[in-house]
Parts: C-alpha cells; structure tokens; sequence
C-alpha cells in the first residue's frame, strides 16, 4: 500500500503554514492528503499514512478538536512507527509542556498528551517583533544552523511565535537559533516511531509570503537569500522521518 503524508487541517490551522505546506510537499511530488479532527478520531487512516504533519496555527484550537481520542490515536500511530513532524504551533503541541506568552493576555501553559519529545516548547523564542495572530504581524527572518550530523546548514527561516526546547542533556537537538543559541529543532525517538518538532517554519518559502508592507519585504529578501539551504534541510528532515 503507498502511504501519503497527512497534513492536519481543522480549526485553528494557519491558512499559511496550511498553504506552504501543500506548495512545498507538492513541489517535492510527494503523495499528500489533509485530514480533519473528525477523520482523525472515526476513520482509519494509520496504516496508509507515513508521516503525520501538525502545522502551525493554534495549539489550544487543536487540543479542543482533536480531544483525547485524538491525540491517542496520533500518538498511538507514531509510537506503533509512523511519524510526527510538527511546525510551529504544532511543535508545542508536539512537546511535553505548553509555556507561551507566559504573563500576558495570550497566555497559554498546560501539559501535552501527545509528549513526543521531553521538553518544555517556550514562546515566542524572540520577544521582538510582538507576536500578533495577524498574518504576518509579529514575523522575522530567523537565522537557524541546522546540524543533523557532520553536515552544518545556516538559512534564515520565516518565524512567527515559534518556541525554543528546554529540556535535559538526553536532547536531540538537531537545529538552533544562531543568535539564541537555543533549541529550534528537535528529534526524538517514540517507541517504535519518530518526531520531528520545529519551532520555524521549515516549509516556508518566499514566494509563499505575500501581502506584506515595506517594513517586511526585507524580511521577504533575506528569507530568499537562503531558499535553496531551506528546502535542503526540509528535505532532510523529511528523509529523517520517512527512513
């Protein structure tokens, strides 16, 4: 049976992220398919799926949807081998504990059943620009090193209250934000399966952004300087999760 890479699209996923994704997995020619919270929980969709994608958006919106029925059979699917890449929103609701915009009118903190990865997901990773749910408001060029191995990559990566990874010395960190020197990208092992948790996002490309004012259309410029290193580490990442 040729299985296909399920995109997550439901309440709260950014049209964005939503967007990118299904340009840059299209672009790639790779079998591809959304998938509802409702699919998800009643229908049986494990055995023909390789990688499970959670894109950005809204952490809480996915947990109210999805439920626990959801999120076991996520979790159940990645554990019995599949794979989990999660982008943004996606990475915090991939991680162990929710802490983002600690403080503030958008606060969001809480335990996550999915726990892919043994690490506190903490956002926004930069302060400034102020993160807005507005498209694009609150966005910037991050400079990422990517260091899956013995290969290094630096590519500047669209960014949009994304968080960074907090946790022991057992974290497989395979990405950082240069300047932070924190955590953007990480790894782990589920039992029999994979995730993959990206604070960035790593299907952005630059002729995806638009409606932008001048203020960002050197964010736009920098993102594309680095569009060919981009898409090597999304195809690596892919690889990573499809091997």
């Amino acid at each position: 049976m040729k299985k296909k890479i399920r995109i997550y699209s439901d309440n709260g996923v950014s049209l964005f992220s939503l967007k990118c994704l299904i340009n840059e997995l299209t672009s790639l020619k790779l079998d591809i398919d959304t998938i509802s919270s409702n699919e998800v929980i009643e229908e049986n969709w494990q055995d023909s799926t390789s990688i499970f994608v959670m894109p950005g958006g809204r952490d809480l919106m996915y947990l109210r949807k999805l439920k626990d029925n959801g999120c076991k059979k996520i979790k159940e699917f990645v554990e019995d081998g599949g794979s989990y890449l999660g982008i943004c929103a996606g990475a915090y609701f991939g991680a162990e504990f929710v802490e983002f915009e600690k403080g503030n009118d958008l606060e969001v903190l809480g335990r996550r059943e999915l726990n892919f990865v043994k690490a506190k997901a903490i956002g926004p990773a930069y302060k400034e620009p102020k993160f807005s749910y507005k498209n694009h408001e609150g966005s910037k060029a991050a400079l990422v090193e990517y260091k899956p191995k013995d290969l290094k990559y630096l590519s500047s990566i669209y960014f949009k209250g994304g968080c960074y990874f907090e946790g022991d010395s057992q974290l497989d960190v395979i990405g950082k934000y240069s300047d932070l020197n924190k955590a953007a990208i990480v790894k782990s092992k589920v039992k029999k399966g994979k995730a993959i948790l990206s604070g960035v996002h790593i299907e952005c490309s630059s002729n995806d952004i638009d409606g932008i004012d001048d203020n960002l259309s050197l964010m736009k410029e920098e993102i594309k300087r680095t569009e060919s290193i981009r898409k090597k580490i999304f195809i690596d990442i892919l690889e990573n999760l499809l091997i």
